[in-house]
């Protein structure tokens, strides 16, 4: 099955409503012959793996004898659902690309009107970076600021919108603008630790699946990043696979790969592995380097588990920064199988998001 599809989804049980699970989505061309756990797919159902279970105790559609009869005993495995209760992510492949970017800017727009509006709310009742934020983006400005080359490998401009501003202030899902404005000001500490050699960024809107180009296109993006690595440096690569982020830490010296998810599935096998795996093969022919013919792929015991379905980027935000904070990569697989069932406080994660308002004050709002 490696090198199929996999599709983040959420899957319900009774309606569409009653979202019980999240879960990846296998899609395959021969999906109608299939067979699970020694009965036929079908072709109302899609085989899935659940990865995190919101109501652990709901019954399956499809129990496996006394072995898979709740969602809790899903997780991990391949099983059938029906196609009328998956939920899939809004994007879907195929959609024109013209069609997708006006829908895009018409999104963008409602969001900065909401926006606006919630900032004005929000500006009384926040102190320090975020206030200054709510009104230095008042009348629906948006902040910009260039980020220099060493940063990911080129020149680019970041962008933060009302609406990011809101997101982090209330801690709802994070943004890729977010998340690269994060990086940015890592960047700032790996160059105070005189890190800058030891560790390097991928850029999320150069990976991601929705709005990033093909797999193709992906694969080269991160192939041609790849290709600068200096002796023993790791890249982080923070992933959304469409509503959901984890890091992927990529070793290119040693063709290891690490797959840090906060919700602590199982190391993927489908799109992003294949794209990761295909970009370090190229990397290493650009540079006339030996490498493996296939990367070795490794899950990290001691990453912190989110609670809920909206913490991932600041559980990535946080992973990045304690990889930097521990200064040693050599050690770095070593320090995290230790930390063993270690969890993120909440302190902790505001810590992230005062860091990044800190800087984004600094870096974008810029003086009268």
């Amino acid at each position: 099955m490696v090198g199929d599809p996999e599709i983040d989804c959420k899957l319900a049980v009774g309606s569409v409503d009653n979202i019980v699970a999240h879960a990846t989505i296998m899609e395959s061309g021969d999906d109608l012959e299939a067979v699970i756990h020694g009965r036929p797919l079908g072709d109302d159902n899609r085989r899935v793996s659940v990865y995190y279970a919101i109501d652990e105790k709901v019954k399956v559609s499809f129990p496996v004898e006394d072995e898979i009869v709740t969602v809790k005993h899903a997780m991990g495995s391949w099983v059938a659902w029906p196609k009328d209760l998956i939920i899939l992510p809004n994007e879907k492949p195929g959609v024109d690309q013209v069609s997708k970017k006006k829908r895009k800017r018409s999104e963008l727009a409602v969001q900065m009107e909401e926006a606006n509006v919630t900032l004005a709310e929000l500006a009384p009742n926040l102190s320090g970076p975020y206030e200054m934020l709510c009104t230095a983006m008042k009348d629906g400005r948006e902040l910009s600021s260039n980020i220099e080359p060493e940063v990911f490998g080129y020149i680019c401009s970041s962008y933060i919108i009302g609406n990011d501003v809101v997101v982090i202030a209330t801690m709802e899902k994070v943004t890729g603008n977010l998340i690269a404005s994060y990086q940015r000001y890592l960047y700032s500490k790996l160059e105070a630790y005189r890190m800058v050699d030891m560790i390097a960024f991928v850029h999320p809107s150069q990976i991601g699946v929705v709005g990033c180009g093909t797999g193709t296109q992906r694969t080269e993006n991160i192939a041609k990043r790849l290709a600068t690595a200096k002796p023993g440096q790791v890249f982080m690569l923070p992933y959304n696979s469409g509503d959901h982020w984890t890091l992927t830490v990529v070793d290119p010296e040693n063709d290891t790969v690490y797959f840090m998810d906060p919700v602590r599935r199982r190391i993927p096998c489908g799109d992003w592995a294949k794209i990761v795996k295909d970009a370090m093969v190229m990397a290493n022919t650009a540079g006339k380097r030996n490498g493996r013919s296939s990367m070795i792929p490794k899950n990290l015991a001691g990453m912190p588990f989110q609670p809920s379905d909206k913490e991932c980027g600041y559980y990535v935000m946080g992973y990045m920064r304690k990889i930097i904070e521990d200064k040693d990569t050599s050690r770095f697989v070593t320090k995290w199988d230790k930390r063993g069932s270690c969890k993120y406080t909440r302190e902790y994660l505001d810590e992230v998001r005062n860091e990044w308002a800190d800087f984004a004050v600094k870096k974008y709002v810029k003086e009268p």
